[in-house]
C-alpha cells in the first residue's frame, strides 16, 4: 500500500471516530436542531429579502425576532388558552349539560350492575392516577433546564442556518460525490418533499382547525379554542382527520337533545369541515409533490416514535428522500419532470 493510499485509509478511520463523537454530542439536540431547520426553511424567503435590504446578521436578526413576534407568542397564547378549556372539559361535571347528558346516557346505563363493591378499587386506581399525575408535573419542572438549554441551541442554529445556509448548501454540494444535474435533483426533491409534509399538511389542518372552531361557535359549543387546537393536531395524521372531534360533538348535541343542530354539524362537518381537504391540499401541493399514503403513515408514526413532535414533518422527508436515492441509484426518471 502507497504513502498516499495508507493516508486517505486513515484519514477516513479518522473521519467515522470524529464523525461518531460528533453524532453523540448533537444526538440529545436534535429535535432542536431539526425544529431549527424547519423554521428556516419556512422564513427563507423572508430573510433573504431583509438580508438584501439590511445586511446578513441584521436581517436574520430581525427575521428571528419577527417570527418569535408573529408566531411563537400567538401560539404560545393559543395554547396557553387551550390548555385551561382542556380543565374545563375535563371538568364535565360542572358543565351546564351535564344533567342533560346524564339524562340521555341513563338509559344506557340503567342495564348495568351495581358498582359499589368496586369502591375500593376505584379509589386507589384514583390514588395511583393522582400519583402518576404528581410525578408528571414534577418531570415537568425539572425538564425545565433542559428546555432552556434546547431554546438555547434552537435559536443558534436557527440564525446560523438563515445567515449562512447558502454556504452550507454550496459547501455540501462541493463535498458530495455527485454530478451536479444529479445534486440539483436532490436539492429540488428535498425542496418538494418539505413543502408537502410541512406546508402542505399545516395548509390544510389549518382551515379544517379554523372551520371547525367556526362551526363550533355558530352552533353554541363551549371551549372552541380547545377544541380547535385539537382539530390541528389530529388533521396533522391521516386516516384519523378532523372528524375525530366533530363527529363526537355530533353525538354529544343528539345526547342533549339538540336534534337539528347536531344535524347541521353532521353535514357541516362531512362536506364543510372534512372536504375542504380536496380543495385546499390540490391547491397547496402545486409547488410540492403528493406523498404516497402509505409512506405519509409510516414517516409521521415512525418520526413522532424517534424525534417526537418534529417526527411529524421529518419522518415522511426521510422516506421520500430515501425513495428518491433509491431513484437516482437505479436511474429511475423523475416523475414530474421526466429526466435522468
Amino acid at each position: 500500500m502507497s504513502g498516499a493510499d495508507g493516508g486517505a485509509t486513515f484519514l477516513r478511520l479518522l473521519l467515522l471516530v470524529v464523525g461518531a463523537v460528533a453524532l453523540a454530542l448533537v444526538a440529545p439536540f436534535l429535535q432542536a436542531l431539526l425544529s431549527a431547520g424547519l423554521v428556516a426553511y419556512l422564513v427563507a424567503p423572508v430573510n433573504r429579502r431583509l438580508a438584501t435590504r439590511l445586511g446578513p446578521t441584521v436581517g436574520t436578526t430581525v427575521t428571528i425576532l419577527a417570527t418569535v413576534v408573529v408566531a411563537v407568542v400567538p401560539l404560545a397564547l393559543v395554547v396557553g388558552v387551550a390548555a385551561e378549556q382542556a380543565l374545563a372539559v375535563a371538568r364535565t361535571a360542572s358543565l351546564p349539560d351535564a344533567a342533560a347528558v346524564q339524562a340521555g346516557l341513563r338509559p344506557w346505563l340503567a342495564p348495568m350492575p351495581e358498582l359499589d363493591g368496586f369502591t375500593g378499587p376505584l379509589v386507589d386506581a384514583l390514588r395511583m392516577g393522582f400519583r402518576g399525575l404528581l410525578g408528571g408535573v414534577l418531570g415537568v419542572l425539572g425538564g425545565i433546564p433542559g428546555f432552556l438549554v434546547g431554546t438555547v441551541v434552537f435559536l443558534f442554529a436557527l440564525f446560523y442556518l438563515l445567515r449562512d445556509g447558502e454556504r452550507l448548501l454550496g459547501w455540501l454540494r462541493r463535498a458530495a460525490p455527485l454530478d451536479p444535474a444529479t445534486a440539483d435533483r436532490l436539492v429540488e426533491r428535498t425542496d418538494a418533499l418539505l413543502w408537502a409534509a410541512v406546508v402542505g399538511n399545516v395548509a390544510v389542518a389549518g382551515v379544517q382547525a379554523v372551520l371547525t372552531a367556526v362551526g363550533f361557535v355558530a352552533l353554541g359549543i363551549e371551549n372552541v379554542v380547545f377544541w380547535g387546537l385539537a382539530t390541528f393536531l389530529l388533521s396533522l395524521l391521516p386516516i384519523i382527520g378532523a372528524s375525530i372531534v366533530w363527529l363526537p360533538a355530533v353525538g354529544y348535541l343528539l345526547l342533549v337533545g339538540r336534534v337539528p343542530a347536531a344535524a347541521v354539524l353532521l353535514v357541516y362537518g362531512s362536506v364543510v369541515v372534512s372536504g375542504s381537504d380536496n380543495l385546499v391540499r390540490p391547491l397547496v401541493m402545486q409547488r410540492g409533490t403528493d406523498l404516497n399514503a402509505a409512506v405519509l403513515v409510516l414517516g409521521i408514526f415512525g418520526g413522532v416514535s424517534l424525534f417526537g413532535f418534529v417526527g411529524l414533518f421529518v419522518g415522511p422527508v426521510i422516506l421520500g428522500l430515501a425513495k428518491s436515492l433509491v431513484d437516482v441509484l437505479a436511474g429511475i426518471p423523475d416523475e414530474r419532470h421526466g429526466h435522468r
